[in-house]
């Protein structure tokens, strides 16, 4: 039997199978894994894979449809409740075996909502497949904190994000990448690169995303700039793609002419209708809802570091938002950016683990106690997480 482990990284790996082991989350053995389950992460280097080496794979791996018999999702990964986990979650649906399954954690509806993850009922909204009550769900409740997706009736209906153009262009991508660039690039590195890459800015737009909705709610109209971050283009386009928030216009600055960002743009063309728009002149647009700097101001002389805040802050609507996240090698301290930020009021801070909010001398729950121990650091540290600062009424 060929069983699957996704993680968010290495160090969590014994964690995540005693959750699936354990006795207490399955009595029945319902859904307990093989004792040769095979882990894979986003940061492994492993394409090469045999079930048998021992190894970690690479999470994005080009795995055959239909050949898989069980695919876990670990308590640590980080796969939120938005178009991009349903539609990653969907095409994993398409690799496993027709009496295969998709195993994952489910929090109670109220822990779930705090973070963005996956609870009963969000998961049936999604992937329902009965018809007036009959025919066969594709989410089966197991046990406590466990649920498994199978094929019912029929395969849920797609799903707009970046994870489809990234799932299923990926390797394409990569050997394109390969023949233009010839002896300077390799496909193996272009492959990771990519993937990566996508995988980063999947997890800063669903804590992006969550923040919009906490403002603005999920129906109001929002223009948003992403700055900083060369990646911005496809956390744009995930934004106009979601249903969980109204992006009206989307502009990223992307530095250069990028044939990856002109490819993810015509793979969803009919979806963006226009709305999302390179900023490869430099021109900042005004009247902005919300605007992100990702490790932007690390990248700008310090001497004028307040100068371009203020210039981002007149850009604002009022009540708008700006979003600071620093996360480079070269980041700004969080004393200094507490200082940049404390001339336009008192910032508040998002986890960038989870998709929640921090408080002071509050600590997030999560399944993995590896990662709870973590969102305690952040909290008490403020390191890498997103600052948010909203602009008073003139």
């Amino acid at each position: 039997m060929t069983d699957l482990i996704f993680h968010r990284a290495e160090k969590y790996i014994k964690e995540d199978l005693d959750y699936y082991f354990a006795g207490d989350r399955d009595i029945h053995s319902q859904v307990k894994p093989g004792q040769n389950i095979y882990s894979f992460t986003p940061e492994s280097a492993h394409l090469e894979i045999d079930y048998q080496d021992g190894k970690i794979g690479q999470l994005f791996y080009p795995f055959a449809p239909a050949t898989v018999e069980r695919i876990y999702i670990g308590i640590s990964f980080p796969l939120f409740a938005n178009s991009w986990g349903a539609a990653f979650l969907r095409h994993l649906m398409t690799l496993v075996k027709p009496k295969g399954c998709v195993v994952l954690p489910v929090y109670p509806e109220i822990q779930a909502a705090e973070k963005n993850f996956w609870s009963r009922s969000i998961l049936e909204n999604i992937f329902i497949s009965r018809s007036r009550w009959k025919g066969m769900s594709n989410i089966w409740a197991e046990n406590d904190g466990v649920m498994s997706m199978r094929i019912g009736r029929r395969m849920p209906p797609e799903i707009n994000s970046n994870a489809n153009y990234l799932l299923r262009q990926g390797s394409q991508s990569s050997i394109e990448r390969h023949i233009y660039q010839q002896q300077n690039s390799h496909v193996v590195d272009d492959f990771l690169s990519l993937h990566q890459s996508h995988w980063h800015m999947m997890q800063k737009t669903a804590i992006i995303e969550r923040i919009i909705q906490d403002t603005f709610g999920r129906k109001s109209a929002v223009n948003i700039t992403h700055l900083g971050d060369v990646d911005n283009a496809y956390l744009a386009t995930e934004l106009i793609l979601s249903p969980y928030v109204n992006i009206e216009q989307a502009n990223a600055d992307y530095p250069k002419s990028s044939r990856e960002t002109e490819n993810l743009i015509a793979y969803h063309q009919r979806q963006l209708h226009g709305k999302l728009r390179l900023l490869s002149d430099k021109v900042l647009p005004q009247q902005q809802h919300v605007i992100t700097a990702i490790n932007y101001f690390s990248e700008v002389e310090q001497t004028q570091q307040e100068q371009s805040l203020q210039q981002l802050w007149q850009q604002l609507t009022d009540n708008g938002l700006l979003i600071v996240h620093e996360c480079g090698p070269n980041t700004l301290s969080v004393e200094r950016i507490k200082k940049l930020l404390s001339q336009f009021g008192e910032p508040i801070y998002y986890s960038s683990l989870v998709a929640s909010q921090h408080h002071p001398d509050e600590v997030i729950s999560h399944y993995s106690s590896l990662i709870e121990e973590e969102l305690a650091e952040e909290n008490a540290t403020q390191q890498q997480v997103f600052w948010v600062l909203q602009k008073s009424v003139a």
